[in-house]
């Protein structure tokens, strides 16, 4: 058993407060068993491990419903001589440029780099449709050993275009 403590909890209940000044949540395994305020869930659970919120705000999770993992080690890119004026020349000259070199390593890279990045802000599941041309197969098998890794569910997909005709 674990207790989250020390913390601003908002916990999105309907039925109930919905937020502690002075909340905590107390779980076991992947499971929350009670939310609620921090002296009350101290007492009735007095063996549990504390993890402190250091004054933090506790809450549910966020879903990014829509990413593209390729596209996260790509912040700041620009791509010499590539001057788009409208969305598809910023799909063609950037995103399909980059994402038909994408190889099985990049597409590791690139879903370790986001779930990293989820983590720290808070997303706990993603959707993505993900593209790869250069390395189809074994792309989606990469990213899905990556959110094993880092605990975020994921439903991911294979992109489908007719791009190239």
């Amino acid at each position: 058993m674990y207790l989250v403590i020390n913390g601003r909890l908002i916990t999105r209940d309907e039925t109930g407060c919905g937020y502690y000044e002075h909340g905590a949540v107390a779980f076991e395994g992947t499971t929350i068993t009670e939310v609620g305020q921090e002296a009350a869930l101290r007492a009735k659970y007095p063996d549990a491990e504390i993890i402190d919120a250091r004054g933090g705000v506790i809450m549910p999770a966020f879903i990014n419903a829509h990413t593209h993992i390729y596209s996260a080690l790509a912040r700041g890119l620009s791509i010499v001589g590539n001057n788009p004026t409208n969305f598809y020349e910023v799909l063609d000259g950037t995103w399909w440029a980059m994402d038909r070199k994408l190889t099985l390593e990049g597409s590791r890279a690139s879903a370790d780099a986001l779930y990293i990045d989820c983590i720290k802000q808070g997303v706990t599941t993603i959707f993505d449709h993900h593209a790869a041309y250069a390395e189809i197969p074994g792309s989606l098998f990469q990213i899905g050993e990556s959110a094993k890794k880092f605990g975020i569910r994921s439903c991911l997909c294979y992109e489908v275009s007719d791009r190239d005709g």
